[in-house]
């Protein structure tokens, strides 16, 4: 006669009515591939009573003992709760004879769940489905290596941890947790190009003022946790302007010493192909270009005066005069009439306002340049005026 399994409540009544009363506790792993810490499993906890996530990243399973003291320490320090119920599975990492000597002393109930049902641990299970489902989105939308995993659900705790739950009816496990409603204003899209402000004494005078990083999570101070690909290290900075539109080509090439070469694809910078080298000819376009009505009576030199080696060919051009003082330019009918529409541009704008000028203070002086628009054909098109 054949057996069936009894069916599980979809809905476990809370037994805890305080933080830290009811603990799940769960490892996932191994993954196929490392992650940038060289670890291959997660360990996650999970608050009965707030819904709050905590995670940590393990190499191997013989380490989950010394993480769980880690976590009681830090979470007991921080609520000023101790752990009543400790829920986990059957795996062995549990259920050595140090793990249960330990709980036994520290006042522990130690619940271990009946071999292949994962649903007596159904909060933890469910958990860590939803974090790897959106740890593996993360990673899709930005074409992002899957030795990223770590950092990917690093970051889906944290967002869960923000956001509402059905069973706290309305409030977020941060929220319950720490009594204080959490800020998401600083949320971006994970994998995103970013660029970070590198400080003065870091770089040298004709160096960039930022360099080209990805966004791979949030730190506790406010700050980004980003990724320099090029120098494969994880850097921490609050000075970061994010693009969420733009990623970066994961385009990995083989080299001698077997290293990753990675390039990075911006549109306002020039790839590796676009850079001519020193003894390249460089491309000149084949357009045809006519010369302006005002230059004929000129004698002008052809693109290749300029050499590859830098060498200029130096030659002087006659322009249209232009005034170089208002009193000039009072003298013409035209400057006349350019000052004035400039003038009534600023009153309409409201750009200034007359005032008394305050004791022992100086006005600044306000330098007009004037500036001919010209057309190809030589003819003049505008007049302007300008600060």
């Amino acid at each position: 006669m054949a057996l069936l399994r009894n069916s599980f409540k979809s809905e476990i009544p809370i037994r805890s009515k305080r933080k830290l009363e009811v603990i799940y506790f769960d490892v996932y792993g191994p993954f196929e591939v490392k992650s940038l810490g060289g670890n291959s499993y997660f360990v996650s906890f999970i608050g009965e009573f707030t819904r709050k996530m905590w995670i940590y990243f393990i190499k191997q399973k013989s380490e989950v003992f010394n993480i769980f003291k880690k976590f009681k320490l830090l979470s007991e320090k921080q609520s000023d709760k101790v752990i009543k119920v400790l829920r986990i599975d059957g795996g062995g990492e549990y259920n050595s004879h140090e793990f249960q000597v330990f709980c036994d002393e520290e006042g522990i109930i130690h619940e271990v769940t009946s071999p292949y049902t994962p649903q007596h641990n159904g909060v933890a299970e469910r958990r860590n489905r939803t974090i790897l489902n959106m740890a593996r989105s993360m990673m899709k939308r930005k074409g992002m290596p899957h030795y990223f995993w770590g950092e990917t659900t690093f970051t889906a705790v944290y967002i869960l941890n923000r956001c509402p739950t059905k069973r706290l009816q309305g409030y977020t496990p941060e929220e319950a947790w720490s009594e204080k409603k959490p800020s998401v204003s600083h949320f971006r899209i994970f994998g995103s190009l970013c660029f970070r402000h590198v400080p003065e004494h870091n770089r040298k005078k004709l160096d960039d003022k930022d360099e080209p990083m990805i966004l791979i999570g949030y730190h506790s101070t406010g700050a980004y946790k980003l990724y320099d690909p090029r120098m494969r290290k994880v850097v921490i900075s609050r000075d970061v302007l994010i693009d969420e539109t733009k990623g970066w080509n994961w385009e990995i090439n083989a080299v001698d010493n077997g290293e990753r070469k990675v390039i990075v694809n911006l549109e306002d910078k020039q790839s590796e192909e676009d850079v001519p080298s020193c003894g390249e000819q460089i491309r000149r376009s084949q357009r045809e270009r006519q010369v302006p009505q005002t230059l004929k009576d000129y004698e002008l030199y052809p693109n290749t005066a300029i050499t590859v080696e830098g060498d200029f060919v130096h030659f002087s051009l006659l322009a249209k005069s232009e005034p170089m003082s208002h009193d000039e330019a009072s003298q013409s009918s035209h400057w006349r009439v350019a000052m004035e529409e400039e003038l009534r541009s600023i009153e309409k704008n409201q750009t200034w306002e007359l005032v008394h000028l305050p004791q022992g203070k100086r006005p600044i002086d306000v330098k007009w340049v004037y500036k001919t628009k010209v057309q190809p054909n030589g003819d003049v098109s505008k007049y302007i005026r300008q600060d």
